[in-house]
């Protein structure tokens, strides 16, 4: 388009009582309906919003709202739409704000679904994602004094399900509950009970709503070598997966259970020589693909919490034997060279990954056998909203381009 502008100025406007609605047309020839109600719902007035810089929100509740409600008069000038309501409600809609919030237009749909920072901006590491480049690895000095570093960071994981962290000196900064990963005698965990390597997984399978995001930090690597970090992409290899319908299938309709029964032993807070033990029992099923109606939404699996247990409704050998094929050939693509990502991290490295998407393993490493010189990691949990508001306040305050209006 020759003047892209002209799609944001209103050229007329007309009524359209029979879908309850003003049509608008714009100076490029497009045209948009705005229901009544939807335009007295969201008008930005001081009579239905509260806006301002700890909160917004809408003011009428939907008890009291006419959901049957049209307007007394309306008109357009030279910048606004202006529509006269009952109880004396005046709203003033800019024109580029109603082409940029028309319900049920496709552009919009596609605009706004980038907020999410969701499965449509998702990049599978076949097309282009870190491992094919070195994209995904950040300076931590950078992202400690560059909020669009910061940005950048936060969006790799969002887009690729992975960034790192090079070259903090050591020296925790975590401030989210921190779990520690050394070996050690009666360990709760394969990660803590042997040195040699780990299957691919994710974390806590066991959980009815699993950890959506990890965080490890390398304190201090193994001095003996090995202990490198292996990482592939779920959901890059469900897609090759559904080359293979039938097995693909199965692993979309049959939940596995995992189990994870034991104690720990943790240092008691505000004191750091007292130590409590903790048994638990954690038990929940999941599928290995979990889909909705519109794709694939996570990934779990871990070999070690699998347990025996099939919900099946039938007594059928073969249907067993097909549920183990379809897992032998996820695990088979899984390590197949072009599609794992191996490095290893270094001490003062950090990496974050979501934990419902990216699977994890580690190959083996040796001991030296003097517990302040063993390979030793911090880690962490996190939500997909504390990530995801983080990036969204950068790009508010940046003023990036893949900022949006909240209202």
């Amino acid at each position: 388009m020759r003047f892209p502008y002209l799609k944001y100025l209103l050229k007329s406007v007309t009524n359209v009582p029979e879908q309850r609605a003003i049509k608008a047309i714009f100076k490029d020839g497009s045209q948009r309906l705005f229901p009544y109600v939807w335009l007295r719902d969201c008008s930005l007035d001081d009579k239905t919003y509260v806006i301002s810089d700890a909160m917004k929100g809408r003011l009428h509740t939907m008890r009291d709202f006419d959901v049957n409600i049209e307007p007394i008069s309306f008109r357009a000038n030279s910048s606004n739409l202006i529509v006269e309501w009952p109880g004396n409600v005046v709203s003033r809609y800019k024109q580029k704000w109603l082409r940029t919030h028309c319900p049920g237009s496709k552009e919009v749909i596609e605009k706004r679904r980038q907020i999410y920072l969701g499965r449509e901006c998702i990049r599978l590491w076949e097309n282009g994602g870190p491992t094919s480049k070195n994209r995904f690895q950040f300076s931590h000095q950078s992202f400690l004094e560059d909020d669009k570093v910061l940005h950048d960071f936060l969006k790799s994981v969002c887009v690729d399900g992975i960034a790192v962290l090079r070259g903090q000196e050591y020296g925790s900064n975590l401030r989210n509950e921190v779990f520690s990963i050394c070996p050690k005698p009666d360990a709760s965990n394969m990660a803590y009970a042997n040195t040699g390597e780990l299957p691919y997984h994710t974390d806590f399978p066991s959980l009815q709503d699993p950890p959506q995001l990890q965080l490890l930090h390398m304190c201090k690597q193994s001095e003996c070598g090995g202990g490198k970090s292996m990482f592939v992409d779920g959901f890059s290899i469900a897609k090759e997966m559904s080359k293979y319908p039938k097995e693909y299938q199965i692993l979309c309709d049959y939940p596995l259970e995992f189990i994870e029964e034991g104690f720990d032993v943790h240092n008691v807070k505000g004191f750091q020589d007292k130590e409590e033990r903790v048994d638990f029992s954690m038990v929940a099923r999941h599928k290995t693909f979990k889909t909705d109606n519109s794709g694939l939404v996570q990934v779990q699996f871990g070999n070690v919490m699998r347990s025996w247990f099939l919900d099946m409704v039938a007594n059928d050998p073969l249907l067993v034997q097909n549920i183990y094929n379809s897992l032998k050939l996820f695990n088979e693509l899984c390590y197949l060279p072009e599609n794992q990502l191996i490095f290893s991290l270094n001490s003062g490295d950090t990496v974050l990954w979501a934990n419902t998407r990216i699977l994890h393993a580690r190959t083996s490493y040796n001991l030296i056998g003097i517990p302040e010189r063993e390979r030793h990691l911090l880690g962490c949990y996190f939500s997909w909203d504390t990530i995801k508001s983080k990036v969204r306040l950068i790009r508010r305050k940046l003023k990036l381009e893949e900022d949006q209006e909240t209202l």
